[in-house]
């Protein structure tokens, strides 16, 4: 086969490959074979590699004047980049091996790096031994594996586990061999973060919710506390509400944080509480085996009037209107005690008097009865 080498006057067989729409640069360098351009080298820096693209290749390595069609331009371990037109595909770096030979190329992949593989279509591999293996899969990083189709393995060590659709992220906080983090389920994000995850909602950094923390493992995250000041908290929010690592959901209540407050009457509380229907019942995505028990959001909005709406009921106002009850309950209890004890001394003060009247009717019968009775006349 003819090849000819372009330069500088090379321009129009370049052009001649170009889309008749593109104004293409004047050329510095150009190759060309029977007419059709394969690549340049612009005077602005551009580059240009073209090709056709086949799907399939199944000849030998192209060879120095061979006729072979259908070739990949090299195959073994080596440093290189290389573009193969046949599958459309892209190599650029390092490779031990066979990572880059023919079996392993999917179409329309890329792969860059040392010794990343790319042999699902439409796949592409980046970083150290990283492999994506199924078809429009994703690896990045270290030691990565996307083996599920449309799958994405990032971080170190992540592996999709042939789970398609799956998305598989792991960290390598103490930068030392850990084992693999691998998909449990098809459709399923996995995520090792051993450090927490934060997400922020604002510029500013200060709004948003965050997952673990520091204190979950601080010989290796350090003393640093950026979770919204909760340093005990397995999730917590910039609003101050926060579940704690023992697992206690606690919601913020901070007096600075609250305003226009107005007394409550306990009695009042019991009056609304008395009237408010309280059943069990079943959510309606829930099995009828599980049951819960209290009032409605609409029963218990319009017994109080408390919460954002009527769909919802706040467990600060659950919560606040149990106390409110306790309290009520509580003053009627010292009440009572009380009048019970008042009752207590007036018994006890009205014994002893029954008891003096008992003692001197006692005494007003001995009298009598030393007295004796008066002969009877004749």
């Amino acid at each position: 086969m003819h090849r000819s080498l372009v330069i500088a006057a090379g321009a129009l067989a370049v052009a001649l490959a170009a889309p008749a729409r593109a104004q293409a640069p004047d050329s510095a360098f150009a190759v060309s074979s029977g007419g059709t351009s394969l690549f340049r080298v612009n005077i602005d820096g551009g580059a240009l590699f073209l090709g056709v693209y086949t799907g399939n290749s199944t000849g030998p390595l192209c060879t120095s004047g061979g006729s072979a069609v259908n070739c990949i331009p090299a195959e073994g371990a080596g440093t290189r980049m290389m573009w193969y037109p046949e599958k459309a595909a892209f190599r650029a770096g390092y490779i031990n091996g066979t990572q880059w030979d023919d079996a392993n190329i999917g179409l329309y992949s890329v792969a860059m790096g040392q010794n990343v593989r790319a042999s699902g279509d439409n796949a592409v591999a980046l970083g150290v031994r990283s492999t994506a293996a199924n078809g429009s899969s994703l690896a990045i990083g270290e030691d990565n594996t996307a083996s599920g189709y449309a799958s994405v393995a990032l971080g170190y060590h992540a592996h999709t586990n042939a789970r398609r659709g799956s998305f598989v992220f792991a960290d390598n906080v103490s930068g030392g061999t850990q084992d693999s983090v691998r998909a449990g389920l098809v459709g399923s994000a996995t995520w090792r973060l051993s450090c927490g995850m934060r997400i922020y909602t604002n510029q500013a950094l200060t709004t948003g919710v965050s997952f673990g923390g520091p204190s979950v493992n601080p010989s290796v995250c350090g003393s640093s506390n950026p979770y919204h000041g909760q340093a005990t908290a397995m999730i917590s929010t910039s609003t101050g509400a926060y579940l704690s690592t023992s697992g206690v959901w606690t919601n913020t209540s901070d007096a600075s944080r609250k305003h226009r407050f107005e007394s409550v009457r306990g009695e009042d509380v019991l009056d609304q509480l008395r009237g408010m229907p309280v059943r069990s019942w079943s959510y309606r995505v829930d099995d009828a085996s599980v049951r819960h028990l209290g009032p409605t959001a609409q029963d218990f909005r319009a017994a109080f009037g408390l919460g954002m709406d009527e769909l919802t009921i706040g467990t600060v106002d659950a919560d606040g209107v149990a106390l409110a009850a306790a309290q009520a309950l509580t003053a009627r209890t010292d009440a009572l005690r009380a009048e019970n004890e008042a009752l207590r001394a007036e018994n006890a003060a009205q014994a002893a008097r029954i008891a003096d009247l008992q003692a001197r009717m006692a005494r007003v019968e001995a009298l009598l009865a030393g007295q004796g009775t008066a002969p009877a006349q004749p």
